[in-house]
């Protein structure tokens, strides 16, 4: 069957079988292939049936590029190009899903298409991930529906499906998707379709849902669980995650404990997009990365003129949180002398901008995170013991990527998808994520990500093998004068050398904590004026900073 090979920037988005005997493109969406695109008209070019083939007919008026040149009409032959602004078809004469042993791309893998006869046979599934969940049905015998509606197959709740979107009916290796006039359509790539035969392992969207028609795997064969994007099989997160569903409809605080980088605000996401708060807002604040002078005002808010700076009146992440959740990460660096305010918005729903007369009642969900230990923050003195009780009303406990390794595969293919440049098809080989699954993972998962797109962007081929992944302590160790290498450097004295590493070591702490200089002189136990007057000499500092020292 001949059909259209559409590509755009170079990357293959969609492949369109022609078996009518009249085809339009354009951008208009009348044409039968809508084209997105502004440098085409609404109906550039008609591809009609002649004799075996198919001829272009320009309905532009002013030429379109067939090989480079303008044509007006003409004969189609195998192979040749048509330019359609930044998008470029080719035309076949017979599809590659006719032929033996086709490839196809599956997310960022490459597998071997099967052939037309086994197809046939093979149970297929939709698998539909949407607002952060993963789910899968069957498609059987009867065409399956999806839209808002209840009497649909697939009922989603998404403000951008119609009521009957769309309709999946199979025939033996091909899958007929058919728009049901649509508001918003159904997109296969960056174009919009309304009726067309797809293969196995092809993706498309739907509003906000991406729709996946694949086989139905063997038994035994293990799936990836995907829970508001928290990803894992493991014993730990599926505790986890039915720990999330329970407490998600209360208003209960929950305070996140666990590692830096093991994915605190994704568990605070989940619990906000899982409560009857979804459609309220979700505020982050990071309590380390404000200046104390200025965290008050972030959190309650300030009246015009409370403070030098104050122009206009200014609402604090308190009232744009209102009916929905408030995220405060890294809590237990919050100042002591705010936290008394903060118990009294937890205990009774009163907040008071900064200059204000009167308070203001706000509803607030609270969650809460923190990779410190706040019982012993406590018996310092540095956190009121009060407020630890009020907001450690449900303790989640992230497990380290240390100690879920089963899981590492599963999260290195999600990053894998996430970061490959779309229509290159990348994967891991075994001995690749044997690697992953050996290191000991000091930043969890923050490092896995990292790690996996540092591979990405520095590897030459399409598969990952084990030397295409570097690890940071690796990086640290082979960099002569870097603390914890062999730190000598030919030609340089000891105090030469000792300075060099004291001022790596600030560096990397102020990146860490987001040039919070507070926090990075608490970290490593010098005086704040100490910090200060080496990140003077090292030329570190803003002038208006150097001005008021």
């Amino acid at each position: 069957m001949p059909e259209l090979v559409f590509f755009r920037r170079g990357e293959e988005v969609l492949r369109f079988h022609l078996q009518t005997n009249r085809v339009v493109i354009g951008r208009g969406e009348q044409s039968d292939v809508v084209i997105p695109d502004p440098a085409i008209s609404r109906q550039q070019v008609a591809l009609v049936r002649a004799g075996a083939g198919y001829a272009v007919e320009d309905l532009s008026g002013s030429g379109t590029l067939v090989c480079g040149a303008a044509r007006a009409d003409g004969p189609l032959g195998d192979g040749e190009d048509i330019t359609l602004g930044q998008w470029r078809a080719i035309f076949r004469d017979q599809t590659t899903a006719d032929t033996d042993a086709a490839s196809t791309r599956i997310g960022t893998r490459t597998e071997l298409k099967p052939d037309a006869e086994t197809a046939r046979t093979l149970p297929a599934q939709l698998r539909v991930v949407h607002g952060g969940r993963d789910e899968v049905f069957r498609i059987g015998a009867s065409p399956l529906t999806l839209g808002k509606d209840a009497d649909n197959t697939v009922v989603l709740e998404d403000r951008f499906l119609s009521g009957k979107h769309l309709r999946i009916t199979r025939r033996d290796a091909l899958f007929h998707v058919a728009d049901l006039a649509s508001t918003n359509g159904t997109w296969l790539g960056g174009a919009r379709v309304w009726e067309v035969e797809v293969p196995f392992h092809t993706t498309f969207t739907a509003g906000s849902a991406q729709l996946s028609i694949e086989p139905v795997p063997p038994r035994g064969t293990s799936q990836r669980a995907i829970f508001h994007g928290i990803i894992g099989s493991d014993p730990s997160i599926a505790q986890l995650t039915e720990m999330i569903r329970r407490v998600a409809a209360s208003n209960a605080a929950v305070t996140v404990l666990g590692e830096s980088g093991t994915g605190k605000e994704l568990v605070a996401q989940a619990l906000h997009a899982d409560s009857p708060r979804q459609e309220r807002p979700f505020i982050p604040i990071n309590c380390a990365a404000i200046s104390r002078e200025l965290i008050e005002s972030e959190l309650f808010g300030h009246e015009k003129g409370a403070f030098t700076g104050a122009q206009s009146i200014r609402r604090g992440a308190f009232e744009e949180a209102d009916g929905g959740t408030l995220f405060l990460d890294e809590i237990g660096e919050l100042p002591l002398e705010l936290q008394a305010k903060l118990l009294r918005a937890l205990e009774s729903g009163e907040i008071k901008r900064v200059g204000a007369a009167r308070p203001s009642h706000v509803d607030v969900r609270v969650v809460c995170a923190t990779n410190r230990d706040l019982l012993a923050r406590v018996q310092e003195g540095h956190f009121r013991e009060d407020l630890y009780y009020r907001l450690c009303v449900v303790p989640l406990h992230l497990p380290p990527l240390r100690s879920r390794r089963a899981d590492i595969p599963a999260l290195a293919n999600h990053f894998l998808e996430r970061f490959a440049p779309a229509g290159q098809q990348v994967c891991f080989t075994p001995a690749a994520i044997a690697k992953l699954q050996s290191h000991a993972w000091p930043g969890n998962i923050r490092e896995l990500r990292n790690v996996v797109h540092r591979a990405l962007l520095l590897r030459t081929g399409l598969m990952l093998d084990a030397p295409d992944l570097t690890f940071d302590s690796e990086r640290v160790a082979a960099s002569p004068g870097q603390p914890g290498g062999a730190g000598y450097v030919p030609g340089m004295g000891l105090e030469e050398l000792l300075a060099k590493a004291e001022r790596q070591i600030v560096e990397g702490a102020l990146r860490r904590y987001n040039n919070n200089r507070e926090r990075v002189a608490r970290e490593l136990k010098v005086a704040r004026s100490t910090l200060f007057k080496k990140l003077k000499d090292w030329g570190m500092t803003r002038q208006e900073e150097t001005d008021t020292a």
